[in-house]
């Protein structure tokens, strides 16, 4: 009779505790509705950063595009130096010289005084092409340095997506060790309780325990993987104090809506780097043909008119004041005939330089499918990840509900318990990662096509 009495004592404490655990608010559902990506609350006065004004940030900010922009400039001035060549120059001179010679048949000595001033005028008339195709070679390099202008924003555009997710990725991953954190103090919190009422060992105590901490370190982790991501974003927006904010999270998941040959005609008739080899080609063209025209004369023409006059410095001679006005017109046939093989060897280093160009341009071509295959993969993985780990995370808490339940109810042990709760937020994080996944791999698809 006694036996029987303490049984029911024993189940009468085992069912408190179911009652006190079902009493208790659950971690688990918070957990599984903070996967479907709800944004933080942003707190009072703080604004929330969206990712078109971070990508707007990022092309204001950041010192690579403003390094590729002088670039452009720099360039444009080099236009400009090659568009003089159809310009007259003008230059004035004023000297003075003075000179002291001793005579061989006299005691005297005798100086020379010189003045002039005189104004030049001279303007290439004819040069059979060559100051047009340098003129052409220049413009055609002003259009490649735009186009690595472009090219360098994409590549910051593509910088601060992939960061922005990233960050978004590192946020959800914390809300999720949160909620462990949560679901493993109420298991240390039910261990004790049938600890105290003697229905479980002590071991189930320090088993909780530990698991316990091992979810507080998790989540350290994880919260300096948010402080990492920041710091990362910040750098690919191009500012240095940037106080962290909350982001607006808009994740919408689309499947790819391009074949890989579509994606790759794409990128190769839209990618700026391309099209920078592209008109690099043309300037280069323009060069080869200017080096070979170098045989060829030159037709050019000058005017002189200034004053001039020279005395020597003996009595009665007459005044070096006022001087003479004198003038020359000219119009020269400049014909090269040996310049040291000078104009065949730069015939040489433009083809060279031309072939250079073909090469890398070949290269660069190659990068860019190997680059548009490997995102059209990895956007097709993703989608294909978050499908089996959507199902796995259903699974995942499926399993922990039970063995909870288990649990309670003196059926299952604690190790259960930990092996549910580590499968079930290893799932959350999975499912998190292959979301994310998915909106990186179509940032790096977007801008392997040559898009923004």
């Amino acid at each position: 009779m006694m036996r029987w009495s303490n049984a029911l004592r024993i189940r009468a404490c085992c069912w408190l505790a179911v009652l006190l655990f079902l009493s208790l608010p659950h971690g688990f559902e918070a957990a599984e509705l903070s996967l479907r990506i709800t944004p933080d609350a942003p707190p009072e006065g703080d604004k929330v950063l969206r990712l078109e004004d971070a990508v707007r940030i990022g092309l204001e900010n950041h010192p690579r595009i403003r390094a590729a922009r002088e670039k452009v400039g720099a360039q444009q001035a080099v236009l400009g130096q090659e568009f003089s060549a159809y310009y007259p120059t003008i230059t004035f001179n004023n000297f003075y010289r003075t000179t002291t010679a001793s005579g061989t048949t006299s005691t005297a000595d005798r100086g020379f005084d010189f003045y002039s001033s005189q104004a030049r005028f001279e303007m290439i008339l004819y040069n059979f092409g060559k100051r047009e195709g340098t003129v052409q070679s220049a413009r055609n390099t002003v259009e490649a340095t735009r186009y690595d202008l472009t090219a360098t924003a994409s590549d910051v555009v593509l910088a601060v997506r992939q960061n922005f997710y990233t960050y978004l990725q590192a946020r959800a991953v914390v809300r999720v060790r949160e909620e462990t954190v949560k679901d493993r103090e109420l298991i240390v919190r039910q261990a004790q309780g049938f600890y105290e009422v003697g229905t479980r060992p002590r071991i189930d105590v320090a088993r909780a325990e530990s698991n316990l901490f091992n979810a507080r370190a998790d989540l350290i982790a994880a919260q300096n993987a948010v402080r990492i991501a920041w710091t990362n974003l910040k750098n690919s927006m191009g500012v240095v104090d940037f106080p962290e904010r909350p982001l607006a999270e808009e994740l919408t998941i689309t499947p790819a809506r391009v074949s890989l040959d579509e994606a790759k005609e794409a990128a190769f008739a839209s990618r700026p780097e391309l099209r920078s080899f592209q008109a690099q080609r043309k300037a280069q063209d323009e060069k080869i043909a200017v080096a070979r025209r170098s045989h060829l004369p030159d037709i050019l023409f000058n005017a002189d008119y200034g004053r001039r006059n020279s005395s020597r410095r003996r009595e009665g001679d007459p005044d070096t004041f006022p001087l003479q006005p004198t003038w020359t017109v000219q119009l020269s046939f400049k014909i090269p005939i040996f310049e040291g093989f000078r104009t065949t060897y730069k015939v040489q280093e433009a083809l060279r330089n031309y072939h250079s160009i073909r090469a890398q341009e070949e290269d660069r071509r190659q990068q860019v499918a190997l680059e548009v295959e490997q995102s059209y993969l990895r956007l097709l993985e993703a989608e294909e990840r978050i499908k089996a780990t959507e199902a796995a995370m259903r699974a995942a808490k499926e399993n922990l509900d039970l063995a909870n339940g288990r649990y309670q109810v003196g059926v299952g042990t604690i190790i259960e318990v930990t092996d549910a709760q580590t499968l079930y937020t290893d799932a959350q994080t999975n499912h998190i990662r292959s979301l994310y996944d998915h909106k990186i791999a179509e940032a790096q698809l977007i801008r392997a096509m040559g898009r923004q």
